[in-house]
């Protein structure tokens, strides 16, 4: 990772209001906001930001931790009193995590959910079949040469489904497109899990979901957007019909 040193350290606004370290964070959420900060600048060091902002370091500090528990900071460069830490260049698997308990804490239906799930892997497909390169395409197909073992379990078949409809929303070209589809099927595990024992015996499940999941790829791999679209709405409104029976009612 290439660490980009920001020596402008004008702008900071001194804190004097309570719970500072939240104030903090609101300080660096807005140099982000306005292009004052970027990925892989190196932030002040919690002296610096100590002394620009007027408070004290360990709520400097505070401020530090929550933001690099949301993968908004990544690690410490040096060490000591100057110590600084660098703004994260890529999202981490914070993100999806953040966005699944949100979903979860909202206390959404999983009906909700896997209909939601319906609209964005349906936009997700399309834009992979005009998007995705060579490199995704045997990506993906890598991984359902995997799902096509005869030997495969539901649970392994079930984690490999995870990186297929992942790396196909990557494929899409939008990243958030793909860290939501990612927490969108993490927050109703156990009901993809059930909807799948739910279809029948799993030799033959597993069978036709593979010739399912072949019929996307191959529409994508084509750059027929329709086509790739119209595979992926069968594919899900077989494995969830109880969400394709609300829709119509």
């Amino acid at each position: 990772m290439t660490v980009q040193e920001n020596s402008d350290i004008s702008g900071w606004t001194k804190v004097r209001r309570s719970r500072v370290h939240e104030l903090v964070i609101e300080q660096i959420e807005e140099r982000i906001r306005h292009g004052g900060l970027q990925r892989g600048d190196r932030l002040p060091s919690e002296r610096q930001l100590s002394q620009l902002l007027g408070v004290s370091r360990p709520s400097v500090r505070e401020a530090l931790h929550s933001l690099e528990a949301l993968g908004i900071v990544a690690e410490r460069i040096t060490s000591g009193p100057e110590s600084a830490k660098v703004l994260a260049t890529e999202p981490s698997d914070a993100l999806t995590s953040m966005l699944r308990l949100h979903i979860g804490l909202s206390n959404f239906s999983e009906l909700e959910v896997v209909q939601t799930r319906l609209i964005v892997e349906e936009w997700a497909v399309r834009e992979a079949a005009a998007m995705a390169t060579p490199t995704e395409v045997e990506a993906l197909a890598r991984t359902l040469k995997l799902m096509e073992r005869s030997d495969i379990d539901i649970l392994r078949f079930n984690a490999l489904d995870t990186v297929f409809h992942t790396g196909l929303a990557q494929a899409s070209g939008n990243r958030l497109i793909a860290y939501l589809t990612g927490a969108l099927r993490d927050t109703v595990e156990r009901h993809r899990l059930a909807a799948m024992r739910s279809l029948g015996p799993w030799h033959s499940v597993s069978q036709t979901l593979q010739i399912e999941h072949r019929s996307i790829l191959d529409a994508v791999a084509a750059g027929d957007g329709d086509a790739a679209a119209a595979a992926l709405r069968n594919h899900l409104r077989h494995t969830y019909p109880d969400a394709e029976r609300q829709n119509e009612s």
